[in-house]
């Protein structure tokens, strides 16, 4: 059985998803998972209990400064983010959803294996299946969302799952990579809980989480 940890916050609104996920993941046979929104669990032993991480707050977010402008800022004490990157290198899983490559740079870039600092109004749209035969696509069909397209730019070695079309170019949705001895699934989508809701991609996600638990 995969034990999962279920990272919630409020970064990013992903509290609002987090607890969809959880449920859904509980519902497999072979997955025991944990919601928690203490992030101070990415610095301590207790991390290495668990075979993945899902990870939704992201590393970074944004912040008003006395004179009336935002920066973006760290979400993480270095020691949570040093947690959360051995952790993975190490040889457990990471589960990236939507705002977690948001406005990163540096190793988490490389971890995450792309970012985004930009995307068109949210609309509905077409998430196209593009490697069928990967584990966490099995029996997944093209499925449609609400939700944002990211225009990521991203490492040309990672493996793309999924992507969406906007302006006659597809857009990774979805993709996986190594990281150390550990294994990352990330996906653009989330910006709302709708987007759980639907049935392709509660299949899609509990497959990704098994995957990467798998390392």
């Amino acid at each position: 059985m995969s034990k999962i940890l279920v990272l919630s916050g409020e970064n990013h609104g992903f509290n609002a998803s987090a607890s969809i996920i959880h449920d859904f993941l509980s519902e497999d046979a072979n997955i025991s998972a944990t919601l928690t929104d203490d992030k101070e669990i990415l610095a301590s032993s207790e991390l290495n209990t668990y075979d993945a991480c899902v990870f939704g707050t992201g590393f970074t977010r944004t912040e008003r400064q006395a004179d009336g402008s935002t920066a973006r800022v760290s979400d993480l004490a270095p020691a949570e983010e040093n947690g959360l990157f051995q952790f993975v290198s190490e040889g457990k899983g990471l589960v990236g959803i939507h705002g977690t490559a948001w406005w990163i740079g540096g190793r988490a870039v490389d971890l995450i294996g792309g970012h985004s600092n930009w995307h068109p109004p949210g609309s509905t749209f077409t998430v196209h299946i593009e490697d069928s035969e990967h584990p966490t696509t099995q029996g997944i069909e093209d499925f449609d969302v609400e939700d944002e397209i990211y225009i990521s730019a991203h490492d040309p070695h990672i493996h793309v799952l999924a992507s969406a079309e906007w302006f006659g170019k597809a857009h990774p949705m979805a993709w996986v990579k190594p990281y150390g001895s550990g294994r990352v699934f990330y996906t653009t989508l989330g910006h709302g809980p709708g987007t759980f809701e639907r049935a392709g991609m509660q299949k899609f996600l509990t497959q990704g989480v098994k995957w990467a638990a798998a390392s």
